[in-house]
């Protein structure tokens, strides 16, 4: 038979063989600048934290158990700042009062028409510290050169009488005068004539302050006046001594100033009135 001659082959089958690798031996690490290096970090975000859309790692349960400090009480707080806010306001009014500004009630008609009974006036205490009085200036004194002295009253009429003052409003017990000064230390003064007539230093005075305008009737001041207010005689008139100033309302007819009291000394002097700050209709400068 064809092809039965054909020797034949025997096929034996590949051997193979197995290598294991020892669990002892680890791979060397990769050079320096291997790309494999590179690869095999962890990625992370640009600020160097997590990767775009890893969740923030959870506290722990230390930090979880941490007590929180609690809020303070906004109203309670405020509470108790208020009476020092208080005490504070109180201490600046009264420095206020004491070095700077007063406020001053009108009880009387003295010096009506340029201030009327129940305006308030601001009086500044800074002025005379540096600068002599000046005529014109209008005054506030204090009563005890009339030879007055303040009423006696019990103590919590004084704490009452105190506030009502920081607050320019009357106590009822007013211890304190306002006038115009008319003439300075060393000026001689006369006051006569039908009207009457304002000379100082021998030269007329206009007086478009006054009452009506025009005085016909209150009380004089000539020479035979002078040895009653303890002034020299000057002019026909009197002197007013150095150190003092001569004041006297606008209302001449309702008005007790130095023509029956004499000149006021500087240092008996508050403050220079300077503004009417109430009632608002008669808000204006003096």
């Amino acid at each position: 038979m064809v092809g039965s001659d054909a020797p034949a082959t025997t096929q034996m089958p590949a051997a193979t063989s197995t290598v294991e690798r020892s669990p002892d031996r680890v791979p060397p690490p990769p050079p320096p600048g291997d790309p494999t290096e590179r690869d095999s970090r962890p990625a992370t975000g640009d600020d160097g934290g997590a990767p775009p859309g890893d969740e923030p790692p959870t506290q722990t349960a230390n930090e979880s158990k941490k007590p929180k400090k609690p809020k303070k009480n906004g109203f309670v707080h405020q509470l108790i700042e208020l009476p020092i806010l208080i005490l504070f306001a109180f201490i600046i009014a009264v420095l206020i009062k004491t070095f700077l500004l007063q406020a001053f009630f009108i009880p009387s008609g003295s010096m009506v028409p340029t201030l009327r009974i129940g305006d308030r006036v601001l009086v500044e205490k800074l002025s005379y510290t540096w600068d002599d009085p000046s005529p014109q200036d209008v005054v506030v004194f204090a009563r005890s050169v009339f030879g007055q002295a303040p009423p006696d009253v019990p103590w919590y009429d004084d704490v009452r009488n105190y506030m009502r003052e920081l607050l320019g409003l009357p106590t009822g017990t007013e211890e304190d005068y306002i006038k115009r000064i008319v003439a300075v230390g060393g000026d001689s003064v006369r006051y006569e004539g039908k009207p009457r007539t304002l000379f100082v230093n021998g030269e007329k005075v206009e007086e478009p302050y006054i009452k009506s305008g025009i005085d016909r009737t209150s009380g004089p001041l000539t020479a035979n006046d002078c040895e009653r207010l303890n002034m020299e005689v000057a002019d026909g008139g009197c002197r007013v001594p150095a150190g003092r100033v001569f004041v006297m309302g606008d209302n001449r007819n309702n008005s007790a100033d130095s023509r029956d009291i004499g000149p006021v000394a500087e240092d008996k002097i508050v403050g220079r009135a300077f503004v009417v700050i109430w009632p608002p209709e008669d808000f204006g400068g003096l």
